[in-house]
């Protein structure tokens, strides 16, 4: 059976609802982005029957500029837990290509689940973090890389100790 953008919508209602105001509506807009985006059946079929915890999983599915347009809708100017689930599905699928980078984009969407720092920290980590590595950093010069990497691994190594220093394994 082939689901349909409406389904597609109506999950992701469902498995978003918790952490959104419960004034924010979704499933209009996000059954458009389906529809004018034209989202694989796979895409529709994973989202039609997703969890809380399938949002990263799901937006994995669609090509980038459909996942950043779904991510828009869901986090568009509302709360801090809103933006932590939006921010910990972009950084599931980010990947760097510098090892230290992506080990450190990693950490980053694992202490995004740290209850034991504040809110409005881990929400901003998580945007910023995205943002920034959502920037192209393919074919660097081998210099660039290497400070890249360093610099990672010193980004990954405070942000471990932050995780730590709040209680939350690293």
């Amino acid at each position: 059976m082939t689901r349909s953008c409406s389904e597609a919508a109506a999950g992701i209602d469902r498995g978003t609802r918790s952490v959104r105001p419960p004034d924010v509506e979704v499933l209009v807009t996000v059954r458009g982005h389906c529809v004018d985006d034209t989202w694989s059946t796979e895409a529709i079929e994973c989202f039609a029957t997703m969890h809380e915890d399938d949002l990263g999983k799901c937006a994995g599915e669609l090509a980038e500029s459909s996942r950043e347009r779904l991510f828009a809708a869901l986090g568009g100017g509302y709360d801090d837990r809103t933006a932590i689930v939006v921010a910990q599905a972009r950084l599931v699928n980010l990947k760097v290509g510098i090892v230290e980078c992506d080990r450190f984009v990693t950490t980053v969407a694992r202490a995004l689940g740290c209850e034991q720092m504040p809110l409005e920290q881990r929400a901003q980590l998580g945007n910023e973090t995205a943002d920034f590595w959502s920037l192209p950093t393919k074919n660097l010069p081998a210099d660039a890389s290497r400070r890249m990497s360093e610099v990672c691994g010193k980004s990954l190594t405070f942000l471990q100790q932050q995780v730590t220093d709040a209680g939350c394994m690293p």
